[in-house]
């Protein structure tokens, strides 16, 4: 706690360039997760996938229940083939 925290309704700059309003500001790993996403495409030339696994807890639990993990994809293939590879270890996604 001190002059510097962020608060909600703060707005902060991340490494993308893009700016983003604090609106919970129990948030904060979905930012650093933004910010190691942006970082990784900008500087590794060779990266083929990226993929960026989170726990959303209650947006998540009411989207798609106990029993499956959420998964937004940039393409249906890689959708697909995310739940192709839950159905086969027993992680389901939706």
């Amino acid at each position: 706690i001190g002059p510097n925290s962020v608060r909600n309704d703060d707005i902060i700059t991340l490494y993308s360039g893009k700016t983003v309003e604090i609106n919970n500001s129990d948030a904060e790993g979905r930012l650093v997760l933004g910010d190691a996403v942006a970082h990784v495409t900008k500087h590794c030339d060779d990266v083929g996938l990226v993929l960026d696994m989170a726990t959303l807890t209650g947006a998540q639990l009411v989207s798609t229940g106990k029993m499956h993990a959420a998964i937004l994809a940039n393409t249906e293939e890689l959708e697909q083939r995310a739940v192709k590879a839950g159905l086969a270890s027993g992680d389901l996604c939706y």
